[in-house]
């Protein structure tokens, strides 16, 4: 009965640590790391030019609007993507994508 309850103890703070972690890790661009934070300029330099790139401006509250500003790397073979969000050219979240299945900068713009 005790080895239950420091099984469920345990698990339970397992989740709490987990639910505790970032959305998205830092992202590697040899031999550079890319963090929060960062300005656009600043991503440029370390990991070069994304193979997508969409800038728009949103709403956050009446009257205010800020840039924002979204790239797409693509880590090479069978690694993930990583979608990168910049809010007023500061990067603000890197999200894990699924694995590519054909190389974005292999297909071409609708228009």
């Amino acid at each position: 009965m005790h080895a239950a309850i420091r099984f469920r103890s345990g698990l339970v703070a397992l989740l709490v640590s987990l639910a505790a972690l970032p959305a998205a890790a830092d992202m590697r661009c040899s031999p550079h790391v890319v963090t929060r934070g960062l300005t656009i300029p600043e991503v440029l330099e370390r990991c070069g030019t994304p193979v997508y790139e969409a800038h728009r401006m949103e709403t956050i509250a009446p009257d205010v609007w800020i840039a924002v500003d979204e790239f797409i790397y693509e880590q090479g073979g069978n690694k993930f993507r990583r979608l990168l969000r910049f809010e007023n050219g500061r990067l603000d979240e890197i999200e894990v994508l699924a694995k590519p299945i054909v190389p974005l900068d292999s297909v071409e713009a609708p228009y």
